[in-house]
């Protein structure tokens, strides 16, 4: 629950990019923007918040716990926000965790479980500063990120949407943590104490070590090359990694906050922007692939329009953009590529074996082949040696085909 609040923009966190490629994505949508932007939290609505939050919770008020109140006015001191705190604990709840909740310039934080207990004075600023962050990315640039976050939320959990959109609203959530925890950092100026909430929380001990958790989790990914799979919080050993990572002010720092939560190339999981990118670069390929002259068959060409239905042929293709996304992609995505391959190769049985030998050199000069030639044995069912034998009688078919040196595949980066 949130109303729009202008803070000022001197020491403000900076949203993550991805954060401010979707907002300006959905502000390009102006009415849909401007429909969210307008809608108001209505009054009842903030009363039955409150009276809901007041019956399963006990408020924490400033005589009994003046500790609390003291450290989130040092926190929006650090963070330069305005917010008005109030704290609770909830009833009867034994999992250790916190939330917030914002209206307008209200920041109602919620301690669950015994987390009052289990952090020490230092840690329990952490927490409070990461939930403060929330308020933070609310407020900045007019509240433009907080009408994102509807709009992607909403949109997500619309049964009609596309995988496409809930990845986004995946994606945008997760960036949103790895920025709660910057703001935990900064407040805090030291990230060990930010990396001890975390474990804390999330296995309940009473003593545990910063660094040698952050050993764990560097041991983590060197022999893991995927991504997160959460929905809304990242792993915490990728959290503390990312800490770790802004702690050390390293050069290095978004990229590879893309490799941990974005991830390779996966067509299985493609963003709204991905899906556009996969979209371009599946034209690219087929461009590649039709780039001889003799390739551009009918049956060849009607392929090419059930993919695209305005597809031209076009000599300029950006074969090195194509070749470096291959480098960062997934099996399933190889696989995909590979199977549009064989599509072309197999499309018009009056050309013959030469798009079998065309779209093995394509292959090559991607680095598919090893994949593409065992999905060409499995789909043509032949043994390794039957397999040797039509390659070589294919690229021996091609060799004798005379052609324009424009047409090349290699010459194109």
């Amino acid at each position: 629950m949130t109303d729009d609040v202008a803070i000022d923009k001197k020491a403000l966190l900076e949203p993550f990019p991805y954060h401010k490629k979707l907002r300006d994505h959905l502000k390009s949508r102006k009415k849909t923007w401007q429909w969210f932007k307008d809608e108001k939290v209505k009054a009842q609505q903030v009363e039955s918040f409150k009276k809901n939050l007041l019956k399963n919770t006990y408020r924490l008020d400033l005589d009994s716990h003046a500790n609390l109140y003291r450290v989130s006015d040092a926190i929006c001191k650090d963070l330069n926000i305005d917010a008005q705190v109030t704290f609770y604990q909830e009833n009867n709840s034994l999992q250790v965790n916190a939330s917030i909740s914002v209206i307008e310039r209200e920041a109602h934080i919620v301690f669950s479980g015994n987390v009052l207990q289990l952090l020490d004075d230092k840690q329990l600023k952490a927490l409070i500063a990461h939930e403060l962050s929330h308020y933070l990315f609310f407020k900045i640039e007019d509240g433009d990120y907080e009408v994102t976050q509807r709009i992607v939320l909403a949109l997500a959990n619309d049964s009609r949407s596309e995988d496409s959109i809930i990845e986004t609203a995946r994606i945008f959530q997760l960036y949103l943590e790895l920025f709660c925890d910057t703001g935990a950092f900064k407040s805090c100026r030291e990230h060990y104490t930010v990396i001890q909430m975390l474990i804390k929380l999330n296995t309940g001990l009473a003593d545990v070590n910063a660094q040698s958790y952050l050993d764990q989790a560097k041991e983590i990914i060197s022999q893991e090359d995927e991504s997160t799979n959460q929905q809304t919080h990242p792993e915490s050993y990728l959290r503390s990694i990312a800490l770790d990572l802004k702690a050390r002010n390293s050069k290095d720092y978004e990229e590879e906050l893309h490799r941990l939560i974005e991830g390779k190339w996966d067509i299985n999981s493609l963003d709204i922007f991905e899906q556009e990118e996969t979209r371009a670069l599946t034209s690219d390929f087929i461009q590649l692939i039709l780039r001889p002259q003799w390739i551009n068959s009918n049956a060849v060409m009607n392929l090419a329009q059930q993919f695209f239905p305005d597809f031209n042929r076009s000599e300029k293709i950006d074969t090195s953009s194509l070749s470096r996304k291959l480098k960062h992609t997934t099996p399933s995505t190889k696989s995909y590529l590979c199977y549009l391959l064989l599509d072309f190769a197999r499309i018009d049985s009056a050309l013959e074996k030469l798009p079998l030998a065309h779209t093995l050199e394509v292959s090559e000069l991607l680095e598919l082949k090893e994949d593409y030639e065992r999905i060409l044995r499995k789909e043509l069912k032949l043994t390794i040696r039957d397999f040797k034998k039509l390659k070589e009688e294919a690229m021996n078919d091609l060799s004798r085909v005379t052609e324009n040196p424009d047409s090349s595949i290699y010459d194109n980066e």
